[in-house]
């Protein structure tokens, strides 16, 4: 993708080329460890892109519009989103349909939990330690999309704020999108909801 413009420090612009579609995706750095990427792309035809093995943070992922499928069988969109834990990530193919695409895609270093949802001596909380880099072990988990999820993503996607104000916005909406996508697993672990919105 070519570089559009960087509208605020730590933001960049990046268009899609013209013979893929039309459309961009924008990155967003909330945090010194904490990324947001927004994608909002029509494609002009089924796009199937390689990615290459590589060492990847903590992903919350919601996809608004379209969907994406990877060789394995996994999906995200069309009723799903994603968690997928930190860990050497596999090479595979990744294949999106024809048509609009829109998603917000979080990106985090695993000790951002211990910040965001300590235990009370400060450590990630045991619920959540899957999801940190184990030898190389990577866990894939696919929510269920509810409307709340559906609704704070849309409002990541149309921040009406700018400067200092838009990172503090954008930090409490990726807490509360995160908390929406683990509400399931964390029931799950405390008992409270023996059969969890996630896709097997």
């Amino acid at each position: 993708m070519n570089n559009l413009q960087n509208p605020e420090p730590d933001e960049f612009i990046y268009q899609v080329p013209s013979w893929e579609g039309k459309g961009y995706e924008r990155e967003i750095k909330v945090h010194p460890n904490l990324s947001l990427c927004i994608t909002d792309i029509e494609f002009h035809h089924d796009l199937q892109r390689k990615i290459i093995e590589w060492d990847h943070p903590l992903q919350f992922k919601v996809t608004l519009l379209g969907k994406s499928l990877d060789e394995h069988g996994g999906q995200v969109g069309e009723g799903y989103t994603l968690i997928s834990g930190s860990g050497v990530q596999r090479t595979r193919l990744v294949a999106t349909p024809k048509g609009q695409y829109t998603s917000v895609d979080i990106e985090m270093t695993p000790n951002l939990l211990r910040t965001f949802f300590p235990t009370e001596d400060g450590d990630i909380s045991p619920h959540l330690k899957f999801l940190t880099k184990s030898n190389d072990w990577q866990t894939l988990i696919y929510p269920e999309i509810t409307t709340a999820i559906q609704g704070v993503a849309q409002q990541i996607v149309n921040c009406p704020y700018q400067g200092m104000i838009k990172r503090m916005y954008l930090q409490a909406k990726i807490q509360e999108l995160m908390a929406l996508q683990l509400a399931p697993i964390l029931a799950e672990s405390d008992g409270l909801q023996p059969y969890p919105r996630l896709k097997a």
